[in-house]
Order: C-alpha cells, then sequence, then structure tokens
C-alpha cells in the first residue's frame, strides 16, 4: 500500500501521462466540423408560443375524452409506470424511443443524461467514496439522485408516447396531456413541432420544462437542501468540479473517451438549463462526434457500472484495497477501482407523485430559449483522469 507521500511523489508521472491524453483530445478535436456554430430559436416561433400559451391559458373547458382516447390514457400510463422502475429501465426505455423517432433529440440526450444518473448512483457504493460518505449519507444521495430521475421519467415520458400515437395516427392528440398532469407549458410546444418539426425547439423546450418540474419537487425539496446540497461533500465537489455530465465516445481503435460539461452550480435552475443545452449543442452539433457517442450508446448495455465505458479502470468485482500505481490510472491495464452493477447495489424505490401542481406561470420562462453557442471545447477526459486521482488520493488518506 502507497503511502500519501508517495502518491506524491509519483504524481509528475501521472501529469506526463495526463500530457499525453491531452494530445490525443486535440487530435480528435482538430478533426471535427461544428455542424451548429449556436443554437437559436426563430423569434417567430417563440413568440408564436407565447401567444398559444396566452390563448390556452384563458380556456376552461376541457375537450371531451372518447372510448378510443381513454384507452390510450391508460395504455401509456401502464407503459410509463412499467418503465419507471429504476434507472435501468428508464434508461433504456429513452434510448428505444429515439431509435423509433430520432427528430426527437431530447430523448437521446435524455438517455444519455440518465446514464450518468445511474453511474452517479453506483459510485456511492464503489470503493472510492466508501471512505467519504456514511451509510446514511449514500442513501441520502442516491434517493435524491433516484427521485430526480424518476420524476422527469414520470413527466416525459408520457408525452413521448402521446407523441408516437399522434405521429402513427396522423393527428394531434396533445389535448390528452393534461391526462397526465403535464405542465400547461408544453400543450402549444408539441403542437408546434407537430406542424413544425423543430426538434431544437422541442429539445430546449423538454430541458426547460423538466428542470422546472424538478425545482419544487426535489431541489427546493427542505429534506434534499439540508442532506445532499447544503453537505459540505457536495459542496466540495462543485468548487472542485467533481460534478460531470460525461457523453462516451468510441473513436479510433475503439477506444472510448469522455465529451462533456462540469456542473457548477447545480442548484440554479438556470445553470441547468444552460448545461441541458450545452449538452445538447455539442451532443448533435458537432460532427462526427454524434456518430461516436452513437456508437457507444446503441453497442454499450447501460448496467450503472462505469466499466460500461471503461472496463480497464472500473471492475464490477469488490476488492478491499485500492493498488495505487504509479502511472496515471486512466492507463490502467489492470481494473482495480469498485464499480458495481446498480441493480446489485440499489433496490427499486416506489415514487407517489403526488404533487400534481403546474410550474409554469408566466412567458418570463421564454427568456431560456436564448441562443447558445457550441462549445469548443467538449473533450473532458483529462478532467475526469485529474478527478479520480484527487478522489483516490482523497480516499486512501481517511
Amino acid at each position: 500500500m502507497f503511502t500519501p507521500l508517495k502518491q506524491l511523489v509519483t504524481l509528475p508521472f501521472q501529469l506526463v501521462s495526463l500530457a499525453s491524453n491531452q494530445l490525443q483530445k486535440y487530435k480528435y478535436q482538430s478533426n471535427t466540423s461544428f455542424v451548429w456554430k449556436e443554437i437559436e430559436i426563430p423569434t417567430t416561433t417563440t413568440e408564436t408560443l407565447k401567444q398559444m400559451l396566452q390563448e390556452h391559458s384563458s380556456s376552461i373547458l376541457k375537450p371531451t375524452i372518447f372510448t378510443k382516447e381513454r384507452l390510450i390514457i391508460k395504455k401509456i400510463q401502464q407503459r410509463t409506470k412499467q418503465f419507471n422502475q429504476n434507472n435501468i429501465t428508464r434508461t433504456k426505455a429513452y434510448l428505444n424511443f429515439y431509435k423509433d423517432h430520432p427528430e426527437v433529440h431530447w430523448a437521446f440526450l435524455a438517455h444519455l443524461v440518465s446514464r450518468n444518473g445511474g453511474w452517479n448512483m453506483t459510485d456511492l457504493k464503489g470503493n472510492l467514496l466508501s471512505n467519504l460518505l456514511s451509510n446514511q449519507q449514500q442513501n441520502d444521495y442516491c434517493m435524491f439522485l433516484e427521485t430526480a430521475n424518476a420524476l422527469i421519467f414520470h413527466d416525459a415520458y408520457p408525452q413521448l408516447l402521446l407523441y408516437e400515437e399522434s405521429k402513427r395516427q396522423n393527428k394531434s392528440l396533445f389535448h390528452l396531456l393534461h391526462h397526465f398532469n403535464i405542465s400547461s407549458f408544453m400543450y402549444p410546444v408539441w403542437e408546434l413541432f407537430f406542424n413544425e418539426k423543430n426538434s431544437q425547439f422541442l429539445t430546449i423546450a423538454l430541458i426547460i420544462n423538466e428542470q422546472h418540474y424538478i425545482e419544487k419537487r426535489v431541489i427546493q425539496n427542505h429534506y434534499f437542501q439540508e442532506t445532499v446540497l447544503h453537505s459540505f461533500l457536495f459542496q466540495a465537489q462543485e468548487l472542485l468540479q467533481f460534478t460531470q455530465v460525461q457523453l462516451p465516445y468510441i473513436y479510433q481503435n475503439q477506444k472510448v473517451r469522455l465529451a462533456g460539461v462540469a456542473v457548477q452550480n447545480f442548484s440554479s435552475i438556470n445553470e441547468r438549463i444552460d448545461i441541458g443545452k450545452r449538452l445538447y449543442s455539442i451532443l448533435f452539433g458537432i460532427e462526427p462526434l454524434i456518430k461516436d457517442i452513437s456508437k457507444f450508446a446503441l453497442t454499450t448495455n447501460h448496467t450503472g457500472s462505469r466499466s460500461d465505458y471503461w472496463k480497464h479502470i472500473f471492475s464490477i468485482k469488490n476488492s478491499p484495497k485500492i493498488p495505487i500505481s504509479t502511472k496515471n490510472i486512466c492507463n490502467s491495464k489492470n481494473p482495480f477501482i469498485y464499480s458495481p452493477p446498480l441493480v446489485n447495489v440499489w433496490d427499486n424505490v416506489p415514487h407517489s407523485f403526488s404533487d400534481l401542481s403546474d410550474w409554469y406561470k408566466g412567458p418570463n420562462v421564454l427568456n431560456n430559449f436564448s441562443t447558445i453557442r457550441t462549445p469548443k471545447e467538449f473533450d473532458i477526459t483529462h478532467t475526469y483522469c485529474l478527478k479520480l486521482q484527487k478522489t483516490l488520493f482523497a480516499s486512501s488518506i481517511l
């Protein structure tokens, strides 16, 4: 077992290896092209949305529901419940929907973000964090992630299925949205998308909707604020930019690198929306990155273990001690960080979904449709390796 002093001595060797990692990053990025230099929603679209929101809010009468429509509602409710068992089932459901309806970009973005949610949950049981978190803290952090994950699926998946049915019948069925307690904000959004097929508009709208949906239910929840968001470890992670959203992509020789962004202020709803928009612009706005990310997603089953993307570092088998190498851990050839499959360490959690309130209160939210430029820097492999090194060091001295 290496002492902390020896770890510090070997740090220069690790940094040299990380420099090589950086060269790979720049080699890949230099061969990419930005098909979206920015995402800009037409003013005519947002003005139309604003008008439709005003008209929709002034409407009191709800349309009559026919027998066939009741069957549609029941079927969607059943399928949503079926796939909302855990992070694994949700993540797979998003990807399956995207494969059938690739014009709904948000479904693929949600699939990848949901993968991150699963990895974060299993991190809590891995041997890197076992010395940093008590059992109660592990449970609190997991419940925070699980609740947000489940709530978003509960709200978004019925919308996706209703679009699927509308597409199949070649007519709008979005008047049924209120039967799933979907925000009034989304009715005109889906109507506009169904007619105009603007994938960027729908994706940004769904990002806005889902972040507002969890704001009161999760972010402002008193228990989660006290046990998670205001905890020292969570604040330290944000300070050190430990919180990242990763988009694994396959490049030459079937190696996997990581694209993504760092989350600096998770408690801010505007920050979370901007992060979603930046991730979206990276995911769909850069060639050949979208193809390389899709290659990973379509060929790699999501288990919740980080060994899904880095088998040379992460192992689904637990070892009592972490052997610390003198080399950069990201170049390890023997997996040594325990990252278990999610179903092995966390049970399914029942959710009530009892809050039926509508978050939409007025047109100020339309400011979130502001233009965003596609980041020129997107590869975070190097910074994630540094994160692992810091966490490894912190874990070893406690």
